[in-house]
């Protein structure tokens, strides 16, 4: 069976599990998205991989001509002609079935009212526990062989109210056949999807909306189809401006002008004033495509012909941190580069347009052919190593989002990592006690990772390195050497596809021995930028390493929303099912403020704090965490549940009492996060559970114990008293010298009273100030 064979039969049993109306409106979206679709069919099988559900995507928008994605007119559509569900039941199946139809027609049981009983979670659809409590509802005495037996014939599926009765006036419908003919050892049936009875019924099945003039293409299993728009989720920023514009030129015949981001002095930014505009259409003529096989010999297969890290060429602009983070997604994951491009082709109206998340907000943005160029008419700035557009539009969509190119100049890497991916980030420093372990966990990660050289060194040119210079941390090797022993190898990539470090264990070092080469796929001796370092010579010339974890399987969603600097702000989060999820607050990245220099603008710390809710007041401490940055998050492997999130965020800007910020969820499953009112009681839980692990109790008193936790980074302190006596203790704190800290409510100023029963324990919270904390506790007992 091919791949898109296996597909369509996941398609098929989708249907008959619910209505692909209930799930499209699951993501909250008018049509499936690509990401989404990958998801649904890989659960249902994971054999299917996400190159295959890919390519069968993009095909459908094609054939379908769909700018928005699968809708559930193209999913109605797919399934049209496939093949019913066939089951087959056993002598043993058909004995059991007996029994359940002969209680359902004595207990004469609308089977509509049975189901809603039965759905216990109101999803409507039975899932496993509650298909099987309405099969023994039935048949009191069903032994679990004869469930698992039956059970088995229908596999993951969950059955909608339709699909029950179906099975119900089937099972009858078999029983009285069964009763005429006794011999019958093996019975074989099918139930329909909700397609089949609308055409059964005679209704009318809708039919794809077409948009104009969208090309097919063949699809070869060596090759990767383009299309002039794909997969435009319409609900996020930026998309039906883009649909309205294509249309606007499409019926004009007119060629794109950008006014937003216009061919001027004002979108180059002071520092490149002097330079000029041409369209790319202009420069390579008839040679010009989004992508292109960088080289005919290449012998890679899929997207990595089509986009490489060897693509990327920078020119004269400063922005080779957004030169490492590029390639070095491009050189592992190109997929992931290709789908942030909505306009797949080159175009007759010079339109295009890149999808980036911006602060936390996936957003589409539109985009014209001008690039800026010298005084020779070339391009001045990022470009493609041949006459493809890719690289030099991805760099002008940065731009866009960030003013000009003069404003782009220089920064983080995980600015752009996170752009491009929306998954969370890091940064670690070399000379952390960690270092070696940190950076291992996040290679074993598969992270995408850059890195940075210092400022300036005087051995840098020596070294064959640039200070002040981006890097790609591509690998993380664990070696033996014959006479050196266990090493640690980094491999490291230019950006510039050039220039490498000369010292040992460059390319012409004499440390490498064949079986070593083999080991790390040593390539050709040449200058490609690629080289690889000893980790002690890594963290002497290397600063730092921003790492970004994305799965490209994985699901994101957002909330826009605005922040009162004296507000905590909580949300309740579905987790479905076990998984990896991660819960981000994103602020606005310094450089969208580069214009107006006179707000002085700067992050604000952000203090979150994550818990398992497990229903009336119980919560489970999850983590914490309170840090200035770009993102603050909290997440890693959780288990099914609910979850709250609490968030409290202190403006640095004087003048903001109030400001919006983005909350993100990105994991396994979709999740919808909900603002809900916050829990006074959530804090104190969670931090008790905490302070009653901590060893570090000092004895006030015979029976009375204290512990004290000040760590900035957690954003909350406490003092935990326990009293182990039969007595009862009546006792004051008061704070001297007290900088930093506030006692939360209901305590108020420097001082508490707490009276603490025979074995009882109690908690006092305060907010710790991360410019400075300091205090003196003095504890009085009262009598």
């Amino acid at each position: 069976m091919g791949s898109d064979e296996q597909i369509l039969k996941v398609i098929y049993k989708l249907a008959v599990q619910k209505p692909f109306k209930q799930l499209v409106q699951e993501y909250g979206r008018p049509a499936l998205a690509q990401v989404h679709f990958r998801k649904l069919i890989t659960q249902n099988d994971p054999s299917i991989t996400i190159t295959d559900c890919d390519r069968f995507y993009q095909k459908a928008l094609i054939d379908f001509k769909s700018l928005i994605g699968l809708t559930v007119e193209i999913l109605e559509k797919l399934t049209e002609n496939q093949q019913k569900i066939e089951f087959v039941l056993s002598q043993q199946d058909i004995q059991t079935i007996t029994i359940i139809i002969q209680n359902y027609k004595a207990k004469r049981l609308d089977i509509e009212r049975v189901f809603k009983f039965f759905d216990k979670n109101k999803d409507l659809a039975l899932e496993e526990r509650e298909f099987k409590e309405l099969i023994e509802f039935f048949h009191n005495s069903l032994t679990l062989q004869e469930y698992q037996s039956l059970r088995k014939q229908f596999g993951n599926l969950k059955f909608s109210c339709d699909h029950l009765r179906q099975l119900f006036q089937k099972w009858e419908e078999i029983v009285e056949n069964k009763n005429k003919n006794p011999q019958q050892e093996q019975i074989k049936y099918t139930i329909r999807s909700q397609l089949d009875d609308k055409m059964q019924q005679g209704e009318e099945v809708h039919q794809a909306q077409a948009v104009e003039d969208v090309e097919q293409q063949e699809v070869k299993d060596d090759e990767v189809d383009f299309a002039d728009f794909l997969n435009i989720d319409l609900q996020i920023p930026g998309a039906k401006e883009l649909v309205q514009k294509r249309e606007e030129l499409r019926k004009s015949k007119q060629e794109f002008v950008d006014s937003d981001f216009p061919p001027s002095v004002r979108s180059l930014g002071m520092r490149f004033s002097q330079l000029s505009w041409k369209r790319m259409s202009d420069i390579f003529q008839n040679k010009l495509k989004m992508f292109n096989i960088e080289d005919q010999k290449d012998s890679r297969v899929g997207l990595g012909k089509w986009i490489s890290h060897r693509d990327i060429r920078q020119g004269i602009l400063g922005d080779c941190y957004f030169l490492a983070s590029i390639s070095s997604i491009a050189c592992r994951w190109p997929e992931v580069i290709k789908d942030l491009f909505i306009s797949q082709r080159v175009n007759s109206q010079k339109l295009y347009a890149i999808r980036l998340c911006q602060d936390g907000e996936w957003k589409v943005i539109m985009l014209d052919d001008f690039i800026p160029v010298n005084s020779q008419g070339n391009p001045a700035f990022l470009k493609n190593a041949g006459a493809e557009l890719w690289v030099a539009l991805l760099e002008k969509a940065w731009a866009k989002m960030n003013n000009n190119y003069t404003d782009i100049e220089g920064g983080d890497p995980r600015e752009v990592l996170k752009s491009i991916t929306g998954g969370p980030t890091w940064l670690i420093f070399t000379n952390a006690q960690d270092f070696k372990q940190q950076l291992q966990k996040f290679s074993d990660m598969k992270c995408v990772m850059a890195s940075g050289t210092f400022q300036s060194n005087p051995n840098y040119a020596n070294y064959g390195l640039e200070a002040g210079h981006a890097y790609s941390v591509l690998k993380v090797y664990d070696l033996k050497h014959p006479t050196k022993g266990d090493i640690t190898l980094v491999k490291i990539r230019n950006p510039w596809g050039s220039k490498e470090w000369n010292g040992d264990w460059s390319d012409g070092s004499s440390l490498w021995t064949e079986e070593l080469k083999q080991q790390v796929k040593f390539g050709k001796k040449e200058d490609d930028g690629i080289f690889f370092m000893e980790i002690k010579d890594f963290q002497r010339y290397f600063q730092s390493i921003f790492v970004c974890y994305f799965k490209k399987e994985y699901l994101y969603n957002s909330i826009k929303q605005m922040a009162k600097r004296t507000k905590t702000i909580q949300y309740d989060i579905d987790v479905p099912n076990d998984g990896e999820y991660y819960f981000t607050v994103h602020q606005e990245a310094l450089r969208r403020y580069a214009q107006h220099k006179e707000l002085k603008y700067e992050y604000s710390y952000v203090r979150i704090l994550l818990a398992k809710n497990n229903g009336k007041g119980d919560y489970q401490f999850i983590d914490s965490k309170q840090q200035k940055d770009i993102e603050v998050h909290l997440g890693g492997k959780l288990t099914k549940g609910k979850y709250s999130v609490q968030i409290k965020i202190k403006w640095a800007i004087p003048t903001w009492s109030e400001h919006e910020y983005q909350f993100s969820v990105y994991g396994t499953e979709f999740l919808r996060p909900k603002q809900v009112p916050r829990d006074e009681e959530l804090r104190k839980t969670v931090m008790l559970q905490v302070a009653r692990e901590n060893k570090n109790q000092q004895q006030l008193t015979n029976g009375l114990f204290c512990a004290i936790e000040t760590v900035v980074t957690k954003g909350l302190g406490y003092f935990y008293y326990k009293n182990t006596s039969q007595k009862t203790f009546k006792l004051k704190n008061t704070l001297q010298n007290k900088q930093g800290v506030k006692l939360l409510k209901p305590e108020v100023g420097d001082c508490y009273q707490i009276e603490l029963a025979p074995g009882e324990d109690k908690i006092i919270l305060y907010s710790l100030d991360p410019k400075g904390v300091a205090f003196t506790p003095k504890h009085q007992l009262i009598q």
